[in-house]
């Protein structure tokens, strides 16, 4: 049963709350009957598998005058009579209504509620309601789902949710996608990617790290048609010695993408400077910790830099703590159907092409803290950057830069973290705050 007036932070704090990445994309046509007097209404519902997102919804009142709102959404779990959550119902509780036409200062804010499918796992729309200023309920009722895919992003769709001012109507129908130049063209991304999979405590999470970074990363290269050269370090051939050589065996030229990306143990000593982490990089039981078995994520970093390539990604999602810690594995969160919605060219090239040089360093979390993630979704904070990068690539965002995007991947981390419990007996809430710098 659900009780939407007792949905409180709390709820949400039993969530994992991230998934496999997704746009989720809906229309829905619903309508409310009050006093007799029926009301119709339509909305656009845009869902990032991170739980961001808004709707636009569009209705007219009793003189036919057109409005069009805009609600951001906040991600919750419903709850039982006794107060404990119910993970069946996956509530979208929209707030602050925005006009983007007409006037939304008498308008009360849709919540959407969306039920667990217990065959397939995911979660569809089940109902809708608002709460009066006397904390009434009105139930509205769905007369139409559709889950939109690309195809469905036509003119006369989009232009019932948004203006031809809207960045999203303009990087749909009016911005010119230019062609790469033969320079361009010759451009070679880099990849080199390390992760422990053998490990016995978060082997799987790593696995799963892994391969979703490979397949974004080789999608991004074959997207822009560049070249793409992927070293792979995993299982038995995980080792510090394969590390160095991998790096050293990167030779970018002056315009080439280089990324580095580690998912395993690390660590920090709480006595020196650095504030990134060091990567456990032992492969046999008898080696001793640290010492020749590690490297420091700056390191890498200034060993890329150095080779002079346009742009350098190192990324680690590893524990930033004393050695003794460990990584967190973690409940898995929920999942709604995925919409099949595209990449946006000049996106991509702004981000990836861009002739301004660039250099990233990033982690999982910051010193002193520990990472964490599961076996089925990865690490939070390697998710949330997949979700991040692939956000800021469709055609919901215009002009994207890096700051905009690792600063949304960091926020996105800090609050999935505090959703989740990395001890739910002693009701511990993870905390995880990566740390980032921009050159």
């Amino acid at each position: 049963m659900l009780y939407p007036i007792r949905l409180i932070l709390l709820a949400s704090l039993l969530s994992a709350g991230f998934g496999a990445f997704s746009q989720t994309i809906y229309e829905f046509r619903y309508h409310y009957t009050i006093d007799g007097v029926r009301e119709d209404y339509r909305a656009f519902m845009l869902r990032n598998a991170d739980g961001t997102g808004f709707f636009r919804v569009e209705y007219f009142d009793e003189m036919n005058t057109r409005h069009l709102v805009e609600l951001p959404m906040v991600e919750i779990y419903g709850e039982h009579e006794d107060g404990t959550p119910d993970s069946t119902q996956l509530i979208f509780y929209a707030e602050q209504p925005r006009s983007i036409l007409g006037n939304a200062g008498d308008y009360l804010p849709d919540h959407f509620v969306f039920e667990e499918v217990p065959d397939s796992g995911y979660y569809d729309p089940a109902f809708v309601y608002c709460v009066n200023e006397d904390q009434s309920q009105d139930m509205g009722t769905f007369d139409e789902v559709r889950l939109l895919d690309e195809k469905d992003l036509d003119k006369d769709l989009v232009l019932h949710y948004f203006t031809q001012q809207d960045d999203f109507y303009i990087q749909q129908f009016e911005t010119v996608t230019r062609d790469l130049t033969p320079a361009e063209k010759q451009t070679s991304l880099h990849l080199v990617l390390v992760a422990n999979t053998n490990d016995q405590s978060i082997g799987r999470t790593c696995v799963v790290d892994k391969e979703a970074t490979y397949r974004l990363f080789s999608q991004v290269a074959e997207f822009l048609q560049i070249r793409f050269n992927p070293q792979v370090i995993e299982g038995q051939a995980f080792s510090k010695i394969n590390v160095d050589k991998a790096i050293s065996a990167v030779r970018p030229a002056p315009n080439d993408i280089v990324v580095f990306y580690y998912t395993g143990h690390g660590f920090n000593d709480m006595n020196q400077a650095y504030q990134f982490p060091y990567l456990d990089l032992r492969d046999k039981s008898f080696q001793q910790f640290g010492g020749a078995y590690t490297l420091n994520t700056e390191s890498i970093f200034q060993k890329l830099k150095a080779k002079g390539a346009r742009m350098n990604l190192v990324i680690s999602d590893c524990c930033n703590n004393d050695p003794g810690a460990a990584s967190l594995v973690v409940d898995e969160g929920a999942t709604t159907r995925t919409s099949s919605v595209g990449w946006d060219q000049n996106n991509c090239m702004a981000l990836f092409l861009s002739p301004k040089p660039v250099s990233l360093i990033m982690t999982a979390a910051a010193k002193g803290e520990l990472s964490a993630g599961n076996a089925s979704l990865g690490g939070i904070f390697t998710f949330n950057f997949r979700e991040s990068l692939e956000k800021y690539m469709s055609p919901f965002t215009r002009n994207p830069d890096w700051n905009q995007l690792i600063s949304s991947a960091k926020a996105q981390t800090i609050a999935k973290a505090r959703k989740t419990w990395c001890n739910k007996e002693k009701k511990i809430i993870c905390v995880q705050n990566p740390v980032f710098r921009v050159e």
